[in-house]
């Protein structure tokens, strides 16, 4: 048996791989920029978050869920960052800020660490602890 192409098919095949990578452009410009790890912001003026992160563990995937949730109400007044905690850099930041599990550090513009928050389990808990320190 024979087949014959005709520019149907072609073009159906090339108007859907367009289309596929339209919707993945689409789809990657409306994600949540991510979080960066630079704490070198801590004590330069602004209030500074840091998320100890553990990749592994629910909890801290939970948490950084709702950090993003509500980041865009407070990104003009605190700087969010997050530490892995297992990598060389964050097992350092950690060390000397004496914090071993998953928690929010929470940083005032002159780098004192006012608080460590590890209860969080929603974001109306998360926006507590934020207003309580920060307004």
């Amino acid at each position: 048996m024979r087949y014959i192409h005709t520019g149907s098919a072609t073009r159906t095949t090339l108007i859907t791989l367009v289309a596929i990578v339209v919707f993945l452009v689409v789809a990657i410009t409306l994600l949540p920029k991510g979080f960066s790890s630079d704490t070198s912001v801590i004590g330069q003026g602004s209030h500074v978050v840091v998320l100890a992160h553990n990749k592994e563990s629910m909890y801290s995937l939970n948490l950084m869920d709702s950090l993003n949730k509500v980041r865009s109400e407070y990104s003009d007044r605190i700087e969010f960052r997050v530490v892995d905690m297992n990598t060389p850099q964050g097992q350092v930041f950690l060390q000397q800020q004496q914090v071993r599990s998953v928690s929010l550090l929470l940083f005032a513009p002159d780098g004192t660490r006012q608080r460590v928050v590890s209860n969080i389990d929603d974001e109306t808990e998360l926006r507590a602890s934020l207003n309580s320190i920060f307004n």
